[in-house]
Parts: C-alpha cells; sequence; structure tokens
C-alpha cells in the first residue's frame, strides 16, 4: 500500500501523507478504514516510528484521518476526488500509453497542463 522513494527529495513523512491521500482518492481506503499502527508501518517502511508519526499527525490535522485513543488511526475524510476524475485519469493514462508516451513525458505533460490551467 505505502512506498517510500528514498532517492526522493520529497521528505518522507510527506510521501506517507501523499500515498494515504493517494490510496483514498484511488479507494483502496474508505472513510473508517484504520491505517497500519505507527509502529507496524514503521517497521515495513524502516523508517522512525516518529516519522510515521508526524505524517499520521498532519493527516489529522488536515481532517483526513482522525485518532482514536489506544485504537490507532482511521480514515475520516474521502478527499473529495469523484470517482469520474479517477476514471479520466485511467483513460488518459490509457491513451498515453497506446500513443507510446513514456511516463516521464506523460508526468511533463500533466505538470504543464497543470500549471496553465486556470482553476
Amino acid at each position: 500500500m505505502i512506498r517510500i522513494d528514498r532517492v526522493s527529495p520529497i521528505p518522507v513523512y510527506k510521501q506517507i501523507i501523499l500515498q494515504v491521500k493517494k490510496e483514498i482518492i484511488l479507494g483502496r481506503l474508505k472513510k473508517g478504514d484504520r491505517l497500519p499502527s505507527v509502529r507496524d508501518l514503521s517497521k515495513m517502511l524502516g523508517v522512525n516510528v516518529n516519522t510515521v508519526l508526524r505524517a499520521y499527525e498532519r493527516l489529522s490535522v488536515e481532517g483526513i484521518v482522525a485518532s482514536e485513543q489506544g485504537k490507532g488511526f482511521f480514515v475520516k475524510e474521502d478527499l473529495g476526488v469523484s470517482d469520474q476524475a479517477v476514471k479520466l485519469l485511467r483513460e488518459a493514462a490509457r491513451m498515453l500509453k497506446e500513443c507510446k508516451v513514456e511516463i516521464s513525458l506523460a508526468m511533463m505533460i500533466i505538470q504543464e497542463v497543470w500549471s496553465d490551467e486556470k482553476v
């Protein structure tokens, strides 16, 4: 579920936050689901317990997860990304793959479109 890229310039705690959000958006984590315990995720990723705790606490401050004393952290919100948005992203990815566009180029295109888009 959660993977860490040790050569990424993104801090590990931030990678954990982004990975949890990704899992929620993709529907793999749903409202009410329990996140892995801080200690379990720390062992699984090979990172300090405080790193995982920092990520979970940030997610809690953002209102995405909630902690229950003695029980752990649970998904509180679905982030409001519709199934339709994920479906459109999957379709765009499929089309880019069919056109033999490399993932690094696809990401560059997405970043450019994202930056240009007036929301």
